[in-house]
């Protein structure tokens, strides 16, 4: 290795005079960075707008506990949907609810009794398909087999649940969702 004095030099001030190309933003291979549309202050939900580096995020407000519907208010919705049932030999109770869980995000005993499902984290109406999940999925199909399952300790459970300081049953934990009352 045989280095003069002016390369010596010149190595000496090259890191110096070298400037590095700025850090890519996104890994190789990952292509670029999603674009996030804008959303209008509108559209959400009381909500404050953080900014991480390149990406908005939208922080909401749950829903307040205060604004939850108890045990006693659930529990007339529950035995008014049993009477629609029997009465209506379960059809009517049916077809009406098929209508009522697009429309009102609600059950037709809630509907009569002026309650609506809503998301938790946004209080945002669920949908007819989130209704379904809700309703049938989760709260007819895997709550009733692991009810079985456990010899009724889950409906308990679910039960008992309500009267918590979250005002959900199982099903609505599941869900994320919680039964509010409807303000218009």
């Amino acid at each position: 290795m045989n280095m003069d004095k002016t390369s010596a030099e010149a190595t000496a001030e090259t890191p110096a005079a070298v400037t590095t190309a700025p850090a890519p933003t996104q890994a190789a291979g990952f292509g670029p960075a999603p674009v996030v549309p804008a959303v209008s202050a509108a559209s959400v939900v009381p909500a404050q707008v953080a900014q991480v580096p390149g990406y908005p995020v939208h922080v909401t407000q749950a829903v307040p506990k205060e604004l939850r519907v108890g045990a006693g208010a659930r529990f007339g919705a529950y035995l008014l949907n049993l009477l629609l049932a029997v009465v209506t030999l379960g059809i009517g109770w049916l077809a009406w609810a098929m209508v009522t869980w697009s429309t009102d995000s609600a059950n037709p005993g809630q509907k009569l009794l002026g309650l609506s499902i809503v998301k938790k984290d946004t209080g945002a109406r669920l949908t007819w398909g989130e209704m379904f999940v809700r309703n049938f999925l989760l709260g007819g199909m895997v709550l009733g087999f692991l009810s079985t399952i456990t010899l009724s300790i889950v409906a308990w459970i679910n039960l008992f649940k309500i009267f918590g300081s979250e005002k959900q049953n199982l099903v609505d934990s599941m869900a994320g969702s919680v039964v509010v009352k409807r303000t218009a």
